[in-house]
């Protein structure tokens, strides 16, 4: 598996023609019919909700038989590749998409949170008179208010720009090398949009592109 991941970051993509295929995605290399079978996706960053979403997208497109790598594997456990490669061919894993963070930017801002609240005291008074009927009682309310706020002050950092790649490999080379490298970055003015929001936005573009260039 590591050396999987090597091969991911040290890909010359660089020296591959370079094609848009979808609003800030890109791709290298040849993604017709590059994602066959059954499928599984490796994304290390994704948080639980964002790889159920990146499973659902591709499944929606066409996918078949897809798969999270944490359904093969343990989270956090370290896998041989002879292991990896074996539980590939026991599952009858015919192509193997890697998920990557190859860049993001951060900002900070101040933000100036404020609160009030306000109270009310209310006091009776009783009063008793006389009427041609008897004695009567009356009673009298007086009240009091008051009202105050404060305000707290914190920096927040949040991503303004999210790059991601997406590699595909193929049991045809036995996941030797990628045959298409899909990239794909978002921008940020928000400081309430996390990145893994930012990242689901990515990868919904990236699986329309490839749905457009008939890679399922």
């Amino acid at each position: 598996m590591k050396r999987l991941l090597l091969l991911v970051l040290v890909l010359p993509s660089f020296m591959m023609a370079q094609e848009k295929i979808g609003n800030k995605i890109y791709k290298y290399g040849e993604v017709y019919h590059s994602i066959q079978g059954s499928t599984l996706i490796s994304f290390d960053n994704a948080k639980a909700k964002t790889m159920s979403k990146t499973l659902e997208y591709f499944s929606d497109a066409g996918a078949k038989n897809i798969k999270s790598y944490t359904s093969l594997f343990l989270p956090g456990t370290d896998v041989s590749e002879n292991t990896f490669i074996n539980t590939l061919e026991k599952n009858n894993i015919q192509t193997l998409i890697i998920v990557d963070i190859i860049d993001a930017s951060e900002a900070s801002m101040t933000r100036t949170t404020a609160s009030a609240f306000s109270t009310v005291n209310q006091k009776r008074e009783n009063s008793i008179s006389s009427n041609n009927n008897g004695w009567s009682a009356k009673a009298k309310g007086k009240s009091t208010a008051s009202s105050a706020s404060f305000s707290t002050t914190k920096n927040a950092n949040y991503v303004t720009e999210l790059n991601l790649r997406l590699t595909i490999f193929t049991k045809n080379d036995g996941f030797s090398t990628p045959v298409a490298v899909v990239e794909g970055r978002a921008t940020n003015e928000s400081p309430d949009t996390t990145s893994d929001q930012m990242a689901r936005r990515i990868l919904r573009r990236m699986v329309k592109a490839l749905d457009k260039q008939r890679a399922f």
